[in-house]
């Protein structure tokens, strides 16, 4: 069967998922982009690692943020996906930033480039690295940090330190916001929330706190900037 043309590829993935490319990485396994209700998704081994503005733990989040008072010129990324974070910002929110992004897997870069960043004209500096590696040696100042790493399911352990997280705090600009996500979709990760909530990062940020957006819990450093 022939492959149908763009306009009616995007209305049939309103209808159903669109496989669009399957590959495999020195760091993934699988990797499987299809396209679903006009955005494209990226998953591996049964994780979404991007949906476009439809990623709706960032996108609820990025709602709540008070702006006006928090504004956001530069924003460092942590784990690119497929560009849903700076693809929200600038489409969806209309936010001019200056992107940095850490992203381990140069196959995940290549296709957030092929589909999101190069289609729309997003400009994203990318660092080709571990995250937690890159927190270590990494100097620059940042108006927000997403920090949105996950191998699977699992966050790497080395991002959820004191240390890892003392060097966000370090790269980031007065009244700059961190954004960090965690799943909270079951029992064990809740309680495994709870303990790194009080454990270590109310440690580093005080103020701090999480946001619950619907299967996952968005750690903040500084709540009042929430509604």
């Amino acid at each position: 069967m022939s492959r149908p043309p763009g306009s009616l590829r995007m209305w049939l993935s309103h209808l159903i998922e669109w496989p669009v490319e399957e590959l495999s990485s020195e760091h993934n396994e699988h990797l499987k982009v299809v396209l679903h209700r006009g955005r494209y998704k990226l998953i591996t081994d049964g994780a979404i690692y991007s949906f476009g503005d439809l990623y709706s733990n960032y996108r609820e989040s990025f709602e709540r943020l008070d702006w006006k008072s928090h504004p956001v010129k530069s924003c460092l990324i942590l784990g690119l996906g497929m560009a849903s974070i700076p693809d929200m910002l600038v489409s969806r929110f209309k936010r001019n930033i200056d992107f940095t992004a850490v992203e381990i897997d140069e196959a995940v870069t290549s296709l957030a480039y092929r589909y999101v960043l190069s289609p729309k004209k997003i400009k994203v500096q990318v660092f080709t690295a571990d995250a937690g590696s890159f927190l270590e040696w990494h100097e620059g100042n940042y108006d927000m940090i997403c920090s949105d790493v996950f191998v699977g399911d699992q966050i790497p352990e080395q991002l959820e330190t004191e240390e890892a997280l003392t060097a966000m705090r370090d790269l980031l600009n007065p009244g700059g916001i961190l954004l960090y996500n965690r799943l909270s979709r079951y029992k064990p990760d809740i309680a495994k929330n709870l303990k790194f909530r009080d454990e270590v990062f109310l440690k580093v940020f005080p103020e701090g706190g999480f946001l619950d957006v619907g299967g996952n819990w968005m750690f903040v450093n500084n709540l009042s900037a929430f509604s």
